[in-house]
């Protein structure tokens, strides 16, 4: 894979989004800490840097950008929205630094808006890697399937879909006395994965009278969509999920070549919206942009091209003039009076005495 630079990186995913009309959403690094504090387990982490303002008031280190959006959204139309961000998240290591790039689309959300929602995240993908591969399941239909199992045993069971557990999915469902036919159907939907372009028919031959059909056949017109706008990257895999509390309807997950984890997350958050008393629907997803920066930018093999070196007898208009000489010939250059320690460079220069000269040491 080729290298580029992380200003590169972030030229390719702008234009995907402005060429579709998104515009760019920039938030403080600051928000009132009572917006995270009552929808932690939407949070990737339920801790959060917070400090006292000079008003008394309680603000947190931004640990998440969708929130702010929804919490700003208006609340009527439709707003296409991206971003790029820094959030502050805890770790094993402590807090630190997580840069994300990402889009939403909240409001009057329709069948287009999903779709278009999903391209963008496979042109994200694509513009990243010609090797990468989008996962898309649906967590509303995964929700109808699993209907009446108590909450502890529906978070079970979605984990072990996760996981392509089938075994212990199936002892869990018959402990809580599934019917046996809706046990296999869960079965075989939990270890569906194909193509988009294929997952129709099966889709519709293993949930027909099972699930809506209104629900159903949303989600095929999506699959066949995809399947035929982006037939080598777009599969179908239920083991794609997540929170039913906040997650509604679509959610996928996007993967290139070279990394072990999921680079891009989304989906339908309706059911956020509406905790957050929001009459809209909403789509959207999040690009890991730290879990790229090993696979496409290495780092320098020296810290400048050059390092210029004075002395005291060296006057400071000459040792400038040195160094714009190097400067112009193409090289970076770090001007020092001694050599610093720690740090590679490709060529040493010593400004003569008296600045008639640069001369190379080594």
């Amino acid at each position: 894979m080729n290298q580029i630079t992380p200003e590169e990186l972030n030229s390719r995913l702008r234009s995907v989004f402005e060429r579709s009309g998104y515009r760019r959403y920039k938030m403080s690094k600051f928000e009132e800490y009572d917006l995270y504090s009552h929808n932690r387990s939407f949070l990737a982490t339920e801790q959060v840097l917070t400090f006292t303002d000079t008003d008394g008031k309680l603000l947190a280190l931004k640990p998440d950008v969708t929130l702010s959006i929804i919490k700003n959204f208006r609340g009527n139309g439709l707003e296409k929205l991206y971003y790029h961000e820094n959030v502050y998240r805890a770790s094993s290591m402590g807090f630190r630094e997580i840069e994300q790039a990402g889009l939403e689309c909240i409001g009057d959300v329709d069948e287009y808006c999903v779709c278009e929602a999903l391209g963008l995240a496979v042109k994200s993908l694509m513009s990243l890697s010609n090797h990468c591969e989008l996962n898309i399941s649906h967590l509303g239909i995964l929700g109808e399937l699993l209907g009446k199992l108590s909450k502890a045993s529906k978070k079970m069971a979605l984990e072990l879909i996760g996981r392509k557990n089938t075994d212990e999915l199936r002892l869990l469902l018959r402990n809580e006395n599934v019917l046996a036919e809706t046990e296999e159907i869960i079965i075989e939907l939990a270890s569906l994965d194909c193509p988009a372009q294929e997952a129709t028919q099966r889709l519709q031959e293993i949930l027909g009278g099972y699930v809506s059909w209104e629900r159903l056949q949303l989600f095929c017109d999506t699959c066949d969509f995809l399947g035929k706008e982006f037939p080598d990257v777009v599969r179908v895999d239920f083991s794609t999920v997540g929170d039913t509390d906040y997650y509604s309807g679509i959610i996928f997950c996007g993967y290139v070549e070279g990394v072990p984890r999921s680079v891009l997350c989304g989906g339908q958050y309706d059911e956020l919206m509406a905790r957050l008393q929001k009459p809209a629907r909403a789509i959207g997803f999040a690009i890991y942009l730290d879990l790229l920066k090993p696979l496409f930018f290495t780092a320098p093999e020296f810290d400048s091209d050059a390092l210029l070196l004075y002395s005291e007898d060296c006057s400071a208009e000459d040792i400038y003039r040195r160094a714009e000489e190097l400067k112009h010939s193409g090289r970076s250059v770090l001007v020092m009076n001694s050599v610093p320690e720690g740090m590679k460079f490709r060529e040493i220069y010593n400004v003569s005495e008296g600045g008639a000269a640069v001369e190379r040491r080594c």
